[in-house]
């Protein structure tokens, strides 16, 4: 794969599988944990529209941006810094650009206000992002070593 839009593109869409994927399999197995579509939903839609057929595919979309903006961030990170650890750089550039919109953003846009009294959520989506990270450090760097 050359171009790097295609790149971020395509390890966005599986990063946003990853994420998506384990909260709802969480769920399932009975865990308390919102899920990352309904917050994303939540940032275009009042909150009685966000659990809606409509509001959820929102929230997915949304979820799919983040994670190809993630990719973006390390994508950028490998190429300014070399390839070099990429899984670690993978996590520290996820998990910089989560704490900034989880910690920073949402509650300055008063996104679902709720996520700061849910400490299972949080640790939950630090994990799944850890091993998002990872997962697309290893990905990026495979895709852009294949290009030399």
């Amino acid at each position: 794969m050359r171009d790097s839009v295609v790149q971020v593109t395509v390890s966005g869409l599986i990063g946003a599988f990853i994420i998506n994927s384990s909260i709802y399999i969480l769920q399932l197995l009975g865990i308390n944990v919102l899920a990352p579509w309904l917050i994303a939903a939540n940032v275009f839609l009042e909150q009685d529209l966000v659990t809606t057929t409509l509001g959820i595919i929102i929230g997915l979309v949304g979820t799919v941006g983040l994670s190809i903006a993630s990719a973006t961030i390390i994508l950028l990170l490998l190429r300014w810094t070399g390839y070099d650890y990429a899984i670690l750089k993978g996590i520290i550039g996820v998990n910089a650009f989560s704490f900034s919109t989880m910690g920073l953003f949402m509650p300055l846009l008063n996104i679902t206000p709720s996520i700061r009294s849910q400490p299972l959520t949080n640790i939950i989506a630090l994990s799944v992002l850890t091993l998002t990270g990872a997962i697309l450090g290893a990905l990026l760097k495979r895709f852009s070593v294949t290009v030399k």
